[in-house]
């Protein structure tokens, strides 16, 4: 024996089939593939400065502001360093191949100006650049500053501009 259907559900389950029928050919648009959030950027360093002694380098910088709590918990600045004997010819275009010298943990400082000391061999050509180091990745390079390292530095020292 065949049941009736109400007069009423016929007309629900076609709309109901038809709404399933047109969702699943038209969509809500292309999908782009997932993006992370973003990150906040690292800011860069600048004015680096420097004051060289008879055995060691005073590198001086600033920061355009002090950090976020979260960004400022694990931040460091790396500072790298190239060197060249000065026997070899100087090489402009050359490629600089930059080791990482010293690492000075980030202190809130009401100047926001950061200094270190790096240690000096003589007779070599020297460039110098900092960056700020993250969780959140690595800062630009600040400016770079160069100068050679003679065997005796003369008792003015040599200083940027």
């Amino acid at each position: 024996m065949v049941e009736k259907m109400y007069p009423v559900t016929k007309p629900i389950i076609l709309v109901g089939l038809f709404w399933l029928i047109g969702f699943s050919f038209i969509g809500c648009g292309v999908k782009g593939p997932p993006v992370p959030p973003r990150k906040p950027s690292v800011p860069a360093v600048s004015s680096l400065a420097y004051q060289v002694t008879d055995q060691s380098v005073s590198l001086s910088w600033s920061m355009p502001g002090p950090l976020s709590g979260r960004q400022a918990r694990r931040a460091a600045f790396g500072i790298y360093r190239s060197r060249t004997a000065l026997e070899q010819p100087a090489c402009d275009g050359c490629p600089l191949v930059f080791e990482k010298a010293a690492t000075v943990p980030y202190e809130l400082t009401p100047t926001n100006r950061y200094a270190a000391d790096v240690p000096l061999d003589p007779g070599y050509r020297y460039v110098f650049k900092v960056r700020l180091e993250t969780d959140g990745g690595m800062g630009p390079d600040s400016d770079s500053v160069q100068f050679d390292h003679l065997s005796h530095v003369p008792s003015g020292s040599l200083e940027s501009p």
